[in-house]
C-alpha cells in the first residue's frame, strides 16, 4: 500500500514536471492551450483525476485533493481540524498556499502573497500564472 502511495506521487510529480517542461518548450501559448495545461499541470500536483474537479472554487478543489487523499467524506475533515486546531489554518488552505509556492518555484515566477489572498477560483489563478510568464514576463 505505501508503496503503491509513494508510486502515485512519484508520477504526479513527473506528469507535473513533464507540464512545466512543455510551457517551457514553447515561445507562447495562447491562453486556451495554457489553461489546458495547467488544468493537466494541477491535476498531477493533487493526484487528481479532471472528472473529479467539479467546481472552479480553488479552495474546494483543494479541499476535494486533502479528502481524497486522507480518505475522509466530504466535510468531515473541515469539521476535524476546527475541532483541533486553534489557529485556524485548515490543510486545504496549508495545500493551496503550498501549491502557489510550487507554481512560484517551478514555473519561475513571482505570485506576492497579497496577489494569492486574492485568487478565489483556479481560473483566476491561472490567469494570474499566464499573465506572469507572458504579459508582464
Amino acid at each position: 500500500m505505501r508503496q503503491n502511495i509513494k508510486n502515485r506521487i512519484i508520477g504526479g510529480k513527473k506528469k507535473a514536471a513533464w507540464f512545466v517542461d512543455y510551457v517551457f518548450a514553447k515561445k507562447k501559448l495562447s491562453l486556451k492551450e495554457f489553461q489546458e495545461i495547467f488544468h493537466a499541470y494541477m491535476c498531477s500536483k493533487f493526484l487528481l483525476e479532471s472528472s473529479e474537479i467539479k467546481t472552479d472554487n480553488f479552495y474546494e478543489i483543494c479541499q476535494i485533493s486533502v479528502e481524497k487523499v486522507s480518505k475522509l467524506p466530504k466535510g468531515a475533515l473541515d469539521a476535524a481540524e476546527a475541532a483541533s486546531k486553534c489557529g485556524g489554518a485548515t490543510s486545504a488552505m496549508n495545500k493551496k498556499v503550498l501549491f502557489i509556492l510550487a507554481v512560484n518555484q517551478e514555473f519561475k515566477i513571482a505570485i506576492t502573497a497579497e496577489e494569492s489572498v486574492q485568487i478565489e477560483s483556479f481560473n483566476q489563478l491561472t490567469e494570474l500564472v499566464y499573465e506572469k510568464l507572458y504579459v508582464k514576463g
